[in-house]
C-alpha cells in the first residue's frame, strides 16, 4: 500500500497468484489485517468481473467479522473496471447479501485517469441510497483519514 503510518500489517489472508495463460488474465487481491488501526485492508489488480469482485468482497468481510472489525479499505487503483453501469447499480444489493451492513465503513481508493473511473462516484451515490457507508477517494491519505473519524 501506499500508505506509510509506521505500522507493520498482520497478513491473514493472501489471494494465491494466478499468473494468467496467453492473453488471459484475471483479477487478484491481498486482503490484510491493519491489526494497530482496526482495518481489513483490500488491494485489487487486473480485471474486474462481478464474479471475482463477490468472491473478493466476501473473503473480505469473513476476516472483518472474524476480527471484529467493520472498517474496510479497498484500494482499485490498479484494478480495470470490466463492470457495466447496471452491474455498479446492483452492486450495493449485492454487498446487503452477503452481509454489509450499516455498521461496516467502506473506503474506496481509484484512480480517475483510468477509463471507466466516472462509474466510482456513481457506486457511492447509490451505496447511499441503500443505506451502506460507501465512500470514494483518490487520495489514499483522505480515505484512511476519513476510516479513522468518527463521521
Amino acid at each position: 500500500m501506499s500508505i506509510d503510518m509506521g505500522l507493520k500489517p498482520t497478513v491473514l489472508y493472501s489471494a494465491p497468484t494466478v499468473k494468467p495463460t496467453g492473453e488471459q488474465r484475471i483479477m487478484d487481491w491481498e486482503i490484510e489485517y491493519l491489526k494497530e488501526d482496526g482495518i481489513i485492508s483490500v488491494k485489487t489488480s487486473g480485471p474486474v468481473n462481478w464474479e471475482k469482485n463477490r468472491q473478493m468482497s466476501k473473503e473480505a468481510l469473513a476476516l472483518g467479522r472474524k476480527s471484529g472489525v467493520h472498517k474496510f479499505l479497498v484500494d482499485h487503483r490498479d484494478m480495470e473496471h470490466g463492470l457495466s453501469i447496471l452491474q455498479v447499480d446492483d452492486l450495493p444489493q449485492m454487498f446487503v447479501e452477503i452481509g454489509v451492513s450499516y455498521e461496516d465503513k467502506v473506503a474506496i481508493i481509484f484512480n480517475p485517469g483510468l477509463p471507466r473511473s466516472n462509474l466510482f462516484p456513481f457506486f457511492e451515490d447509490v451505496a447511499f441510497l441503500k443505506s451502506l457507508r460507501f465512500r470514494v477517494f483518490n487520495d489514499p491519505d483522505e480515505a484512511f483519514g476519513w476510516l479513522k473519524s468518527g463521521k
